[in-house]
């Protein structure tokens, strides 16, 4: 099955929920270890401990398990390796949701009494450490899309490693980038990514809140902006009724007559809509972190535009998932 027709179609029993967790953690384990990377080439259990200061006879458990349950590790007698299966996809699916997560899933009893807590419970370092194996191109429509619209300087909020901001500094000589995240590791990336490209000096990360980039950009770099992109950024104001719409008005006060492209995603848990497993998951995270379910279709997102007073001119949809490009006018 594919699409959203590809609605959940098993339930996992009591015994795969339990040994879910046990195992997805355990797997993010190696990997945030360094163990994961090591197995690159066949390695026994001893090794390995000798080289991560780790216990021989723990370790040769978890291996073992490991590659017993999952596709990520072989066994190959007393040592073990990698497989074909453990790409960068599964990697960034690993760290983000068993790693970046896995607080705010133990957190579950003090967050369901107290849910204006959940914020504090993500660990920001693995969400950050996640996108290192984000599988690239998903920036390439709105790329072109921009482009299209003769956008020669953008500011992007939320902007991650900056892989749409690279993206258009590279095909453009003239362009000129500022991305917003307001997550250090996530910027330390960027700027990384970006130096290693020759593409620091006309793309800027900084450090800030993008739900209110007029107190992070100066005014001198809000005058030169001709679009704003928020990839993933909406999805964290749907916790507080009117948050999304009042960052709207924000912006088409601080940037008015600009080009605003929201990249997301229709949320489904709570609207009583199917959906593919990796929406229901990534909608669940989004609710015990803090940051709530997004609308679930264009009609309703198109009414938080209108309440904010920005209109929607564009509509790209991936039919193959609920996310989505949205091209609006402030």
């Amino acid at each position: 099955m594919s699409g959203e027709d590809a609605a959940v179609s098993a339930r996992w029993s009591a015994l795969d929920l339990a040994e879910g967790l046990q195992l997805g953690h355990a797997l993010s384990t190696l990997q945030h270890l360094g163990v994961l990377e090591a197995l690159k080439r066949p390695r026994g259990a001893d090794d390995l401990a000798a080289e991560f200061g780790l216990d021989p006879a723990l370790l040769a458990a978890v291996l073992e398990f490991v590659a017993a349950r999952s596709d990520a590790v072989d066994r190959r007698g007393r040592r073990f390796v990698r497989t074909v299966a453990d790409t960068p996809e599964a990697r960034f699916v690993t760290e983000l949701y068993a790693g970046a997560f896995a607080a705010s899933a133990v957190a579950l009893p003090t967050l369901l009494r107290r849910p204006g807590r959940a914020g504090g419970a993500v660990d920001r370092a693995r969400h950050a450490r996640a996108f290192l194996y984000a599988p690239g191109g998903a920036e390439q429509v709105p790329a072109s899309l921009l482009t299209q619209l003769g956008v020669r300087a953008l500011l992007d909020l939320g902007c991650g490693p900056g892989h749409l901001l690279r993206a258009m500094a590279q095909q453009d000589p003239a362009f000129r980038g500022w991305g917003i995240d307001a997550n250090p590791g996530m910027c330390r990336i960027a700027r990384t990514r970006l130096r290693e490209a020759g593409l620091s000096r006309r793309v800027r990360i900084l450090q800030g809140d993008g739900r209110r980039p007029e107190r992070v950009l100066p005014a001198s770099a809000r005058a030169k902006i001709d679009a704003i992109v928020a990839g993933d950024l909406a999805n964290e104001l749907c916790a507080a009724e009117g948050a999304a719409v009042a960052w709207l008005q924000r912006l088409r006060l601080a940037f008015p007559q600009r080009w605003l492209l929201v990249s997301d995603y229709y949320g489904r848990l709570g609207h009583g809509r199917e959906a593919r497993r990796e929406t229901l998951l990534h909608d669940y995270v989004q609710a015990i972190s803090g940051q709530g379910i997004p609308p679930p279709d264009r009609k309703a997102w198109q009414a938080l535009y209108r309440d904010a007073g920005v209109r929607l001119v564009h509509c790209i949809e991936d039919t193959s998932t609920t996310r989505f490009l949205h091209l609006l006018r402030m």
